[in-house]
């Protein structure tokens, strides 16, 4: 069975870098991104950096400190389809299935310490169009490639109510654009490549202040230039590569978890990226997510649906590029969940639902809508587990010594 989780994890983990976000925003920025929390807080309406009054398995924040004396490991998948919608060349229609493997993460307590991993796609956009110039017997490719990946080595301390943590972050990622165009004339025909690589440390330093019924924290991402190459390519040559940068801005991120009774949970995250430090085309980027949970008692059995984990929340986020027109453009997210405790202590499957939509025609001409579901894995410690004591031993008779 170790075996087996083992490599299901790590298979997991390898399919991270196959998979991310799809927009038909990709050709103006980069549309997803990911915030740094678990399954369950995305069930939650992304919501929950704060939160430590469960195994949470998100650690946006390093601070992030689980009370659990095990490892914990956590992954999930987000599949479904998404909806675009374009009023530019009349008004045009279609459907794609999508998924995405957000993350992966794992924790390893050392007493008053954890150390961490996290890998995720950070950000991401992908496209694809054609269009065909029936008139001119001419067809048209386009295709948009935008990805970034980050990885985390995070460090947390508990100092009784105070967690601190920070964590060295290594962004890499690359941007590739083509362009074709074929016809009947055949010497006409033309192809071209844009292909940026990029890639740089930061760190973030985070930290929250825990109480009977509340927890409050912040965190702090350090801006950062990725730095990298661009190369040129054509059905005709390869142009040398030139150096190319990308810059992200700094991140400051807050929030609070509340108790209101011992079974409800309310919890809200506020981002906010200074993306006009970085390029004058783009605006500050900010986002703010609310989710509600229900956590009934644990007991030896839960029989019923209403016993499970339940939570719902929302979130509503601005976007730092334009989109057509030099538009701008909101995104607005709904989201539901649910836990299913397995037999082991802290393993569970998180079940849930998300909608995004993404602009709207009448301000953008473009729009895109997803409905996703959201598949997690949490727990599955194979590191710290107590050893196997029940194999039957010999235990000597004590001796009757005679007077």
């Amino acid at each position: 069975m170790k075996k087996l989780t083992l490599s299901l994890l790590f298979v997991t983990a390898g399919l991270i870098s196959l998979f991310a976000g799809n927009s038909v925003f990709s050709y103006y920025g980069s549309p997803y991104q990911y915030y740094g929390n678990d399954m369950y807080s995305m069930g939650m309406g992304d919501a929950g950096a704060t939160d430590i009054f469960r195994n949470n398995t998100g650690y946006a924040n390093p601070a992030q400190f689980n009370t659990s004396k095990q490892s914990l490991f956590s992954t999930g998948m987000l599949f479904g389809y998404t909806k675009y919608q374009s009023d530019v060349n009349g008004t045009q229609k279609f459907t794609d299935n999508s998924m995405d493997f957000p993350f992966f993460s794992m924790s390893i307590p050392v007493r008053n310490q954890r150390f961490g991993f996290q890998f995720n796609s950070f950000s991401s956009g992908l496209d694809k169009n054609q269009i065909a110039i029936d008139s001119l017997g001419i067809t048209e490719k386009q295709s948009m490639d935008r990805y970034m990946y980050r990885a985390d080595l995070i460090y947390s301390y508990n100092i009784k109510r105070l967690h601190l943590g920070a964590s060295a972050n290594y962004y890499f990622g690359h941007d590739t654009r083509t362009f074709e165009q074929t016809g009947s004339y055949g010497v006409f025909n033309t192809k071209e490549k844009l292909e940026n690589a990029y890639k740089n440390p930061t760190f973030t330093l985070g930290a929250i202040q825990a109480f009977d019924k509340l927890s409050i924290g912040a965190y702090f991402t350090m801006p950062v230039t990725l730095k990298g190459d661009q190369i040129r390519s054509s059905i005709h040559e390869v142009e040398p590569a030139v150096d190319y940068e990308h810059k992200l801005p700094a991140m400051i991120s807050g929030g609070f978890t509340y108790l209101p009774t011992p079974q409800l949970k309310i919890s809200t995250d506020l981002n906010y990226e200074q993306w006009s430090d970085t390029n004058c085309n783009y605006d500050d980027s900010w986002r703010l997510a609310v989710g509600i949970a229900r956590e009934p008692q644990k007991s030896a059995a839960r029989k019923k649906i209403m016993d499970l984990p339940m939570r719902v929340g929302a979130s509503y986020r601005t976007l730092a590029f334009k989109g057509p027109n030099d538009s701008s453009i909101d995104e607005y997210s709904a989201s539901c969940g649910i836990s299913v405790p397995l037999k082991k202590e802290n393993n569970c499957i998180d079940l849930g639902f998300k909608f995004t939509n993404r602009g709207n025609l009448s301000n953008n001409n473009l729009q895109d809508t997803s409905y996703m579901l959201l598949l997690g894995f949490t727990g599955f410690d194979f590191l710290t587990k107590q050893a196997d004591r029940t194999a039957p031993r010999y235990i000597p008779e004590a001796e009757v010594l005679a007077e």
